[in-house]
């Protein structure tokens, strides 16, 4: 099976379409995540509005770009996936969280990049729960790792209990404190289609 068919078996899956939240974000507006986000997604793939190409990462990593980079060498509208990726729930899950910026992306949405982040990974989260990807295997990466937070507010989500404001407080001071999105976290997310 090769990637694309791989990436589209992940948006249309049953763990992906049962994904289904919504939070109230950093300027009040309400951000929603659920399975039409990612069939939104797939159907992008199919029709090639969205592209796939297999290098411009490390192996194992996923990433989403909405734009033309010529400086970093980065197409519009293209994942990009690491040769020879080991598909995994812990990658599928990532091709979630990389999916939920497309989903953005080709809704036009705008909003803060902290909010855009947020929302990838409690669907991250969401999708290694549904996926029966145990929580205690992200025990021991810290709990200022993102994918554990995310997962954190998904049990809360699943426990009845909504998101709690302490988790989503945890997440974003783990994701502004991080040198990996220091570039453009406190800045704005606009899709473009």
């Amino acid at each position: 099976m090769g990637i694309k068919e791989q990436m589209l078996n992940v948006l249309r899956g049953s763990e992906a379409q049962r994904i289904h939240f919504s939070f109230t974000g950093t300027t009040g507006i309400t951000v929603s995540v659920d399975g039409s986000s990612f069939r939104r997604v797939a159907q992008a793939i199919q029709d090639n509005t969205i592209h796939i190409v297999e290098s411009g990462v490390a192996a194992g990593r996923a990433k989403y770009s909405a734009w033309n980079n010529p400086a970093k060498g980065e197409a519009a509208n293209t994942f990009y996936i690491g040769a020879g990726p080991s598909w995994s729930r812990a990658f599928d899950a990532l091709l979630i969280h990389e999916s939920v910026h497309a989903s953005f992306d080709l809704t036009r949405a705008s909003l803060p990049w902290l909010d855009n982040e947020t929302a990838a990974y409690i669907a991250q989260g969401y999708y290694l729960r549904n996926s029966g990807f145990s929580s205690e295997r992200l025990d021991h990466v810290g709990q200022n790792n993102q994918p554990y937070l995310g997962r954190q507010i998904v049990a809360s989500i699943v426990n009845g209990e909504g998101i709690q404001g302490f988790w989503l407080d945890q997440l974003h001071g783990s994701l502004l404190s991080s040198p990996q999105y220091h570039d453009y976290i406190n800045g704005d997310f606009t899709g473009d289609g």
